[in-house]
């Protein structure tokens, strides 16, 4: 408890001295107010916002109430403009002048009028709620919060309804770690093959507003879908726009670089987004230890040492379109990205013995990978003249990465020392193929359907070299290398119906996917083949309570396809006791989802609460298993666990006043995982994630804010995981007319390393893993802001692969 509260103080304290001040002050001020109408009534619930002239960014906002009446803090001396926004009503701005300091400002009252003819699509810069809620999804509107400028995405995730960050910058969705990120609606290699670090390094002042679906539709892939994440960009400008931003962060020596540029001439736009960045070798302390229930080969064995781990990358998209006319849309895109890691750990080993004295050997491991990337792709978008709802898609994607591995490894053991080389150099290729259909049906009613096609091309060369004596040379391990051909061919339909009846909506749809999987090594003329056929049906029921509250219940079926790395079966042997390997006959896992949620948005305060229940008889489980008689503990993934798992989601943001942000979200989560191969291996806990994060703005251009978050894994058949905590505190200062964004942070300044402790158990073993982290740091983001934006259009879709099982990410230092 004393750990918490020092936890609470250290993330709150800081804020609230500075945040205080501000708000006893801001409740002293002079005030602004006044009435708004119909032509008989009064309105209750219109957008009432006050602008500076020539600026779209409102100083404030807020909703008139039952009488009509409405109310803001007198702004300072100048000429301001009153905006008055209504559903079903035209939109009307009036002129005003403060030409004093002291007394109260009424103004006359103002009368709305009915909008006439056919609603046309209004973009509107920062003149939203910070939330928004349709049938399918969730809209944060990142615009709206000034910190949001001097954030990274990973940054501003924290505060989005239904998804969590812990403080290692793991994300979950709705409290599932398999989710999709699309940028733009686009899945992109950067954020396929690397989320946590593409999202590191992805500038927040680049980020219009981010979508959030918990409940994905048939049109959907069925695999590795907790929930999409859609981060939508600010892009296609009349004229030219751009950001240049850097981050750098002392805990884990990382510095980021960014630069983006967006352009438009006549029907013509280009957009292009360059990152790139590194981390200086950082140190790590790890320990590992087993103890064997039978003591045959030892009694316990301890790995304890340092590692130091650099890294470096580099990412990018460009998307050129074209407007052929107001029908027809082309765009082409591509993304490339290049990651590098080098881990070098040196350690020693430490074997103890029943009847003989313990033994000390010296491990040392040099680990480099380079893993390039790139993709291409083109959309075509057509609507149709006698109804610009339908709308037809066709998207071409084509995903070309590679893998470079390369393992160094020396043991000096008090018998023959052992030296060993594992290379491995993977090449994956990716086609995708993909047309929809959008038809309105009625008035109320919209069908849709599609194909998708989903080509998977890898290929793995695996060597392993031995010797054990430094003067010999390396022989080859048969065992160990062999050339590993892939081939996965998905083929999938969907069709999808919806239909809206008052204040409630009904989605029904089904995807039908055909998978099939050849393998084949070529050394050992070993092949895998299998095929199969998968029902995916999913049904969603909204209703509109109220004009502030909506109630969604859905039933999913999901299905998760293992990649080539849990299947590929090269063995990390490099530690010859502790080795790993994937599973060439590793099968798919299906989980079912029944959820319910319930939402409150009025104003600038939404309010979520999401529970739902899921089974999975075939969950892909990473399971180590140790051979008594051996000594050695070999891991690997195998389609034996049955989970049951109930989780309770929770999500409140408001503007407390209008200077003042307050965001949380949180999710519970109790599992029981059970091993369908021996039904006595069984284990079940809770699992949390919490985040917290408040900011005031000063005035325009200071902003303070604070953040702390908690977070525990639910435990697995086998493991145990931590508790664990998380906060900072951040100052945000605007120079040279907001064109220049500084922010300066303190992160877990209370607590300079932690250590986190896994257990992993079961009737043969006993291990623990503990690994030392630096937490302590400091953050430095600056951001320029340049050219002119003048115009949005609209965002294209892409095309999105859904359905890869997510790797865990490895724990990094924050």
């Amino acid at each position: 408890m004393k750990a918490m509260r020092k936890c609470l103080l250290s993330a709150f304290l800081p804020a609230v001295l500075f945040i205080l001040p501000g708000y006893v002050f801001s409740q002293t001020k002079m005030k602004l107010s006044g009435t708004v109408s119909d032509s008989s009534k009064p309105l209750p619930l219109v957008t009432v916002r006050i602008l500076k002239k020539n600026n779209t960014a409102p100083l404030q906002t807020t909703l008139s109430k039952e009488d009509g009446s409405f109310q803001f803090n007198k702004p300072d001396i100048g000429n301001y403009i009153l905006s008055f926004t209504h559903t079903g009503f035209a939109e009307k701005q009036i002129n005003i002048t403060v030409a004093s300091k002291a007394g109260d400002m009424q103004i006359d009252p103002v009368q709305l009028s009915k909008a006439t003819g056919i609603l046309k699509e209004v973009v509107v810069s920062s003149q939203r709620p910070m939330v928004e809620q349709s049938d399918d999804k969730i809209v944060f509107n990142v615009e709206d919060d000034p910190t949001n400028k001097t954030e990274t995405a990973i940054d501003i995730l924290r505060k989005t309804p239904f998804i969590t960050v812990d403080g290692e910058d793991n994300i979950k969705v709705n409290g599932k770690t398999n989710f999709k990120v699309l940028l733009n609606g686009r899945e992109t290699s950067m954020f396929a093959r690397n989320v946590k670090e593409a999202l590191r390094g992805f500038p927040g002042t680049l980020i219009s507003k981010i979508e959030v679906i918990t409940t994905p539709s048939a049109k959907y892939d069925g695999e590795g879908i907790g929930g999409l994440i859609n981060i939508i960009t600010k892009k296609k400008v009349v004229g030219y726009n751009g950001t240049l931003s850097s981050f750098s962060r002392t805990s884990d020596k990382l510095n980021n670089f960014s630069v983006n540029g967006n352009a438009k001439v006549g029907k013509v736009g280009l957009s292009v987004f360059l990152n790139t960045g590194f981390t200086d070798p950082v140190l790590l302390h790890n320990t590992n230890t087993t103890l064997p229930a039978t003591q045959n080969i030892y009694t316990q064995r301890t790995l304890d040492g340092d590692q130091h781990s650099k890294s470096g990358w580099s990412f990018g998209n460009a998307e050129l379109s074209w407007e052929l006319d107001s029908l027809n849309t082309i765009s082409l895109y591509t993304n490339i990205d290049s990651w590098s890691n080098t881990t070098v750990t040196d350690q020693t080993i430490t074997t103890d013995f029943a009847a003989s004295p313990s033994t000390v050997s010296y491990y040392s491991l040099n680990n480099k990978s380079n893993n390039p990337g790139v993709n291409v792709g083109s959309d075509y978008i057509k609507h149709f003249k006698k109804n610009k709802e339908r709308e037809f898609s066709l998207r071409f994607l084509g995903e070309f990465d590679k893998n470079d591995s390369k393992l160094n490894s020396f043991q000096d053991n008090p018998g023959p020392d052992r030296y060993l080389i594992n290379n491995s150099y993977a090449i994956n290729n990716q086609y995708t193929i993909q047309a929809d259909n959008s038809i309105p049906v009625k008035k109320n009613g919209k069908l849709e359907g599609g194909l998708k096609a989903i080509l998977r091309r890898a290929s793995s060369d695996f060597q392993s070299l031995i010797k054990y004596d430094e003067a010999d040379n390396y022989k080859t391990n048969t065992a160990n290398t062999d050339y590993f051909k892939y081939a996965q061919d998905v083929i999938s339909l969907y069709s999808m119906y919806s239909l809206r009846l008052k204040k409630s909506s009904f989605r029904f749809g089904a995807r039908i996917e055909y998978t099939d999987v050849n393998g084949n090594f070529i050394s050992t003329h070993t092949q895998v083949q299998h095929s199969y056929t998968t029902l995916l049906p999913n049904i969603q029921f909204t209703n509109r309570m109220s004009s502030v509250t909506t109630l969604v219940l859905a039933y999913t079926k999901r299905l998760q396809r293992p990649y080539i790395y849990d299947l590929n079966p090269f063995v990390y042997n490099n530690d010859s006791l502790n080795i790993s390997f994937g599973n060439p006959d590793l099968g798919p896992q299906t989980t079912h989802a029944l959820s319910a949620q319930l939402r409150y948005a009025k104003g600038n305060t939404f309010a979520g609460v999401n529970i739902e229940g899921s089974y999975s008889g075939n969950k892909i489980l990473q399971y180590s298993s140790f051979d008594p008689q051996t000594g050695i503990t070999k891991t690997t993934s195998l389609n034996i666990g049955k989970e049951f798992q109930s989780s309770l989601n929770l999500n409140f943001n408001t503007k407390i006043t209008r200077k003042w942000n307050l965001f949380v979200n949180g999710s519970l989560r109790y599992s029981t995982v059970t091993n369908n191969s021996n039904a006595s291996q069984s284990n079940s806990g809770f699992g949390c994630n919490f985040n917290l994060n408040t900011s005031y703005k000063f005035n325009d251009k200071f902003t303070v804010s604070s953040y702390l978050g908690l977070w525990k894994d639910p435990q697995t058949i086998q493991t145990t995981y931590p508790f664990s905590t998380w906060h900072n505190v951040a100052f945000n200062y605007k120079v040279f007319k907001g064109k220049i964004n500084i922010s300066l942070r303190a992160v877990n300044y209370f607590e300079k390393t932690h250590d986190y402790k896994t257990i992993t158990k079961d009737q043969n073993f006993y291990n623990t893993n503990i690994t030392r982290q630096i937490r302590r740091g400091g953050v430095l983001v600056l951001t320029w802001n340049f050219g002119k934006l003048t115009e949005n259009v609209s965002k294209k879709k892409g095309v999105n692969n859904d359905d890869i099982l997510t790797k865990p990410a490895a724990p990094t230092g924050n």
